[in-house]
């Protein structure tokens, strides 16, 4: 959880007129690692929370702290690790079911866009439904040198394979591999200078999974329980009881501030 001083320059959440942006992921993101510090104690394994620009300390760009994501990957301290799970710092642990017992035999594990449904938007996978974002993704991929892979079954179709990056899982072989093969980082990310203000294109989601999908990395997608915005659903229960709860965008944040003083998380009560 890294803000800076392009965080500072974003608008401020109109939702949370007592403060900055930068204030309030600071508190959701301490919030989120009080959740997965104990899930990691009950399920037996290790938990890191980090605060710190590391891996993206030296670069500069509107969407860089995103790829800090990447020090997993490319940061050697973790090699040591037979399986590593990054989980977004907006997101709730509500679960004491063991994640890594999803994995198999996978390299990568995770949550496709296209299977992440609710009752108010469809899936998250905009370009399957906008054609202007298919456009502006098939365009991006092009010029980065990223085939497009259609999702088929048993998944539900997509003409773009692309996971919520949110809650990734990889194994050791997964990490060390994309430290050989993926391509600059920096390069696919400073590409965005055509797109304005599709800053979304230039994030480490569309980047990451085009790389997985380049690269044959061998991969699966588990049940949205796993990675699921609890405010996407009309019956304000539904997604309530799904294990890993992510909060995405400024205002779900502050609906995650509300949802915990409420109580309505299951293992991190007020």
């Amino acid at each position: 959880m890294i803000t800076n001083e392009e965080t500072e320059k974003r608008m401020p959440v109109p939702e949370y007129p007592q403060g900055t942006r930068s204030e309030l992921y600071r508190i959701t993101g301490d919030m989120s690692a009080r959740s997965f510090r104990d899930y990691a104690e009950k399920i037996g394994c290790e938990h890191q929370y980090s605060k710190k620009q590391v891996f993206t300390k030296n670069f500069n760009g509107s969407t860089v702290l995103l790829f800090e994501c990447l020090r997993m990957i490319y940061d050697p301290i973790y090699d040591k690790y037979d399986k590593v799970a990054f989980i977004d710092s907006d997101i709730i642990c509500n679960t004491e079911e063991n994640i890594f017992d999803q994995c198999g035999d996978y390299e990568v594990t995770g949550v496709l866009e296209s299977e992440i449904v609710s009752d108010t938007n469809g899936g998250y996978n905009g370009w399957d439904y906008n054609p202007i974002v298919r456009d502006q993704l098939f365009a991006k991929y092009k010029r980065t040198g990223i085939p497009i892979v259609a999702t088929k079954p048993p998944y539900r179709p997509s003409c773009v394979t692309t996971f919520n990056t949110g809650v990734l899982v990889w194994t050791k072989e997964a990490r060390l591999k994309a430290r050989e093969v993926f391509d600059p980082w920096y390069n696919y990310m400073m590409d965005g200078d055509e797109h304005g203000d599709h800053f979304w294109l230039n994030n480490d989601q569309p980047f990451i999974s085009g790389q997985l999908m380049k690269h044959d990395f061998n991969w699966q997608s588990i049940d949205q329980t796993w990675n699921d915005t609890p405010t996407h659903y009309k019956d304000g229960q539904r997604g309530y009881r799904s294990n890993f709860l992510h909060y995405t965008g400024g205002g779900n944040k502050v609906r995650m501030i509300d949802d915990y003083k409420k109580g309505k998380f299951k293992y991190l009560k007020p």
